[in-house]
């Protein structure tokens, strides 16, 4: 199976097109912060999360339960294509809607072998792999630039690294991130069972 959530009027062929709002006609009409979602364990082979991780999970515990049912109805080997907002772009400062920002390091922290690496090297940061349980490993991350910016470089005004550099410093420069995430759950044994004790 193949899911689209959050999928507003952006409907795609060959998928289960999720969201909350009836307007939008989805295939199937829920909102994605009550979990769990209407979807067997291990059942999707492909998901797609265009600009709506975002909204979701203003409360910690919330955006918790959602990363743990992304990870839950993945198979081993199952792709996520996420799209979300540059948290220093206007577009993700905005709009009130929107309640979390992703950076590269926050799927990084979903990541099992990351975690057990920094837990080895005693570094203080957030293990979300560890703590929820789940592990995403980070397949591709590509930043798509404003198209102020990404003029000048087709213009030959700016270089490529110059505007990389741009974006370290200012705001606006990079519109959004696009990740693929690939749901590894070899931790847990055969096709997802509970690993032995």
């Amino acid at each position: 199976m193949k899911l689209n959530i959050g999928c507003g009027f952006n409907k795609l062929d060959g998928y289960l097109n999720v969201d909350q709002f009836p307007e939008c006609a989805p295939d199937v009409l829920w909102n994605l912060e009550q979990t769990p979602w209407p979807f067997e364990e291990s059942s999707v082979d492909e998901m797609v999360a265009h600009h709506v991780l975002e909204h979701l999970g203003q409360e910690t515990k919330v955006f918790f339960a959602v990363m743990q049912e992304l990870y839950r109805l993945m198979r081993h080997d199952g792709l996520i294509r996420i799209t979300v907002p540059h948290p220093n772009h206007p577009t993700f400062q905005s709009d009130p809607t929107h309640v979390r920002a992703f950076t590269y390091e926050t799927f990084e922290m979903m990541n099992r072998a990351k975690n057990l690496d920094w837990a080895a090297r005693n570094v203080n940061v957030t293990m979300l792999a560890l703590m929820l349980d789940i592990n995403f490993e980070i397949v591709s991350a590509l930043k798509r630039y404003d198209e102020s910016w990404a003029k000048k470089i087709a213009s030959g005004e700016l270089t490529l690294d110059q505007v990389r550099e741009a974006a370290e410093t200012q705001l606006g420069v990079v519109r959004e991130l696009i990740f693929t995430l690939r749901a590894d759950k070899s931790h847990l044994g055969p096709v997802g069972a509970a690993a032995p004790e």
